[in-house]
């Protein structure tokens, strides 16, 4: 979301305009500007050089190693040479050549839903294989029945849900489910990667259950999941990472209703107890992690239950520590969502509705939360290590606050300005 929208012919050094000469073809369809570095050939700027060629491109990499912590995974093949890639992995002989503890980590690594490793950085298909065709058929429907949205998608998945018959709803709902997991982790790192290519993408796959009823989190599951952190976050670290895109989260909800539905506890009062157990281990393992990597900045999306998340306790959104900054979501027009959580911990707002990007198969969809959000936090931020690499995460965030802009003069809801962020970035540099 742009407030201060640049007029074509203003260059990189007017301090109207940040990053970059603008072109018409840069405005999406939702009057957001994306900015393109480019080369001799194709004379777009790069840091303000007109004639920067291929060589000052991939040097900026360095700088612009956005990693993206996402359920789901990520479809490694929609985004190609941007994938990060590890050399000295061998891919699929399912041996840990390079000696680091994973297996065929060849562009990032993965968890499953039980907290184990898996060398599959996409969400598999597994009973949805077969489906998921259908289910991307209708989720772009099903999300705007969701908002509200009277589209021509969201009267066809009206239609199709009349047609099913009762005993057919809850395995459509429950692919329905799957496939917005499946396709979330690809469709965020294209929003944190967008109009950058120098960024590299490396995936670390989360997973969540999309089951009816969701499986039941248990202490032993809890802990390897908060093992896997600790893990994941070191392999971060190890490969110089500078900003994470973290769009998911837990709270203690969630896992009390996992109880719930699973008949786990002889009374609320046992569940709520063991609920409480279960994130405190996910919350010291998450906290752990996050607090032993200082040097990585952690963008966290606030989360879409309209609620405060430090009182709810929804991490690593309650996190208060100096390298991680929690991101709102707004609609196009700057207002917040119905849906965005908030409270004192969230420092700026991006747009989060109706967000186009890629998904599993490379082809594009607008999806909507503040897992949308935060990715163009990340974006923000990568750009800002691009300009000057001796910034620190607790730097960035503060040049993201600065230069945000009330909306409509609410100083409740700083709406992300890359442009100001940038220039900021480069005055002070």
């Amino acid at each position: 979301l742009m407030q201060h929208i640049c007029s074509y012919t203003h260059s990189f050094e007017d301090e109207t305009c940040a990053w970059g000469t603008l072109r018409p073809d840069w405005l999406t369809d939702h009057g957001t500007i994306i900015v393109l570095l480019g080369s001799e050939e194709n004379p777009d700027t790069v840091l303000g050089n007109p004639l920067a060629n291929e060589d000052d491109i991939k040097g900026l990499s360095t700088y612009l190693n956005s990693r993206f912590w996402e359920l789901s995974g990520v479809d490694a093949a929609v985004f190609g040479a941007t994938m990060w890639t590890n050399a000295e992995e061998i891919p699929a002989n399912q041996i840990d050549d390079d000696g680091n503890g994973f297996v065929d980590d060849v562009h990032g690594i993965a968890f499953d839903v039980e907290g184990r490793y898996s060398t599959e950085l996409l969400h598999p298909l597994g009973d949805q294989a077969g489906k998921v065709d259908q289910s991307r058929l209708y989720m772009q429907g099903f999300q705007h029945v969701l908002a509200n949205i009277d589209s021509p998608e969201a009267s066809q998945m009206r239609k199709y849900m009349g047609s099913l018959q009762p005993e057919q709803v809850g395995a459509f709902l429950e692919g329905l489910s799957f496939y917005g997991l499946y396709a979330h982790g690809t469709h965020v790192s294209g929003i944190a990667g967008a109009g950058n290519p120098a960024a590299e993408i490396l995936g670390a796959r989360i997973t969540f259950d999309y089951h009816t009823p969701n499986m039941a989190m248990t202490r032993e599951i809890a802990s390897r999941h908060a093992d896997s952190y600790r893990r994941t976050a070191q392999y971060f670290q190890a490969a110089g990472v500078r900003v994470v895109n973290m769009s998911w989260g837990w709270g203690f909800k969630e896992i009390e209703s996992s109880l719930e539905v699973n008949n786990v506890g002889a009374s609320a009062e046992e569940r709520a107890a063991m609920a409480d157990e279960m994130l405190t281990i996910l919350e010291k393992g998450l906290h752990d992690a996050m607090t032993a990597t200082p040097g990585i900045l952690y963008v966290v999306a606030a989360g879409n239950a309209d609620n405060d998340v430090a009182f709810d306790r929804f991490i690593p959104a309650a996190f208060d520590l100096p390298n991680v900054i929690v991101v709102g979501a707004v609609d196009q027009a700057g207002e917040p969502t119905d849906f965005t959580s908030g409270g004192e911990n969230v420092v700026v707002y991006a747009n989060g509705f109706e967000v186009d990007s890629y998904i599993p198969g490379g082809e594009r969809m607008r999806m909507s939360g503040t897992s949308m959000s935060a990715p163009q936090v990340t974006n923000l931020a990568a750009k800002l290590f691009a300009v000057d690499s001796q910034l620190d995460p607790s730097a960035v965030i503060r040049l993201i606050g600065d230069g945000a802009d009330p909306s409509q003069g609410d100083q409740n809801f700083m709406l992300i300005n890359p442009q100001q962020s940038v220039h900021m970035a480069r005055t002070e540099g």
